[in-house]
């Protein structure tokens, strides 16, 4: 009961309440793909690597202006994960070494720069884990919007998505635009981790970007139902933990983080009972 007079009483709840909502959305779209694509790492090169725009942006800004830590964060990260996509496409680079290397030099870099121009301007702790408190009305439209988007470049295409991510070789001989899909999935994911700083931060998004792909592909029977079993589990999981944690008074994005692990690990028990 408390819960529904704390999302009628404070704004705050609210913005939170349907950021967790589009975020959970389209992390259950993109996350079958990363899944079997094995880009695990890759994603958590990039969200580390937002760790390196936030500390530039608060350098220049602080926490006055969501529009510019947006905007530097977003403009930094996206140059980094172009970086990247263009050094991993059809594995021009080795993509592990390249990823590990990219993954501790940018956040290395990140920390020095707030360390040194930005310490006293920003939490750094907020946008590495998330704090609900920071979130308005903005972050809510660019989740939406992003939602929008990611669900306009993938729904329609569903089945060229599908086919990229299990065989991107024989997509390109069969005449997909393999290079576009490659670089429109980096930058999708780039996005989703940009837009859930103040939910989830730059480190726990990454089990929001997983499990739910994971948990996808261990159920469902086929394709079809593999991007609607994703996108329930994280949203369903997505929205029990925030009430959850609004009960409890613990943080939202480990909540979150920890309780999607928790109930994937509960389906696979049952799973394994139940052969």
């Amino acid at each position: 009961m408390s819960f529904i007079q704390d999302f009628i009483e404070f704004p705050f709840i609210q913005y939170a309440f349907l950021s967790i909502v589009f975020l959970t959305l389209v992390c259950g779209i993109i996350s079958p793909f990363i899944i079997v694509k094995k880009s695990a790492f890759m994603g958590a090169a990039i969200s580390h690597s937002a760790l390196l725009g936030v500390a530039v942006a608060l350098a220049i800004f602080g926490e006055s202006n969501p529009w510019g830590i947006y905007l530097i964060t977003g403009a930094i990260t996206s140059l980094l994960a172009l970086f990247l996509a263009s050094m991993t496409f059809r594995q021009r680079i080795p993509s592990d070494g390249l990823i590990g290397i990219f993954f501790t030099t940018t956040m290395g870099l990140g920390m020095i720069i707030h360390q040194q121009f930005a310490a006293n301007q920003g939490d750094l702790l907020s946008y590495l884990f998330g704090n609900i408190l920071l979130i308005t009305s903005f972050d809510v439209l660019l989740a939406f919007l992003l939602l929008v988007i990611a669900g306009l470049c993938i729904i329609p295409f569903y089945r060229h998505w599908v086919y990229f991510s299990y065989d991107e070789e024989m997509a390109f001989t069969q005449g997909l635009p393999t290079k576009l899909l490659h670089f429109l999935f980096y930058f999708i994911i780039t996005f989703i981790i940009v837009s859930s700083l103040k939910i989830a931060g730059t480190v726990l998004i990454n089990t929001l970007l997983l499990v739910p792909g994971v948990f996808a592909l261990k159920f469902s029977t086929n394709t079809k139902k593999m991007l609607w079993y994703s996108c329930l589990f994280s949203l369903g999981s997505g929205v029990f933990s925030f009430i959850l944690a609004n009960q409890i008074e613990w943080p939202v994005g480990p909540t979150l983080s920890v309780f999607q692990f928790l109930l994937l690990v509960l389906f696979l028990g049952f799973k394994k009972i139940k052969n």
